[in-house]
């Protein structure tokens, strides 16, 4: 009888994990393809997502404002993350180094 009680909470606890690393996956997929239409958006953005689709960026100190609220709010947006936080206290970027 103790048989027949674990079995479906061992199959409901392996549920879990798997729709939480779906939910991580396609956080992924909706950040990967909001960066994509941004040229070099890999030089200036970290990010790093987790399996419940929770998105943590890090934009290079030296990012335009605008340019930082237009990225956060497109990925706040979208519906496959879960939130986001961000900051601008990377590393400063060349790309954004108007002295040269």
């Amino acid at each position: 009888m103790t048989r027949t009680r674990i079995i479906p909470i061992i199959a409901f606890a392996w549920l879990i994990p798997n729709a939480a690393m779906a939910d991580g996956a396609a956080a992924e997929d909706a950040v990967s393809e909001i960066l994509w239409d941004y040229e070099d958006s890999f030089e200036y953005v970290q990010y790093r997502i987790t399996d419940s689709g929770h998105v943590d960026m890090t934009f290079a100190s030296n990012t335009p404002e605008a340019l930082y609220q237009e990225i956060v709010a497109k990925v706040r947006q979208h519906p496959d993350v879960d939130s986001v936080l961000a900051g601008r206290d990377g590393a400063a970027c060349s790309l954004f180094d108007f002295r040269r």
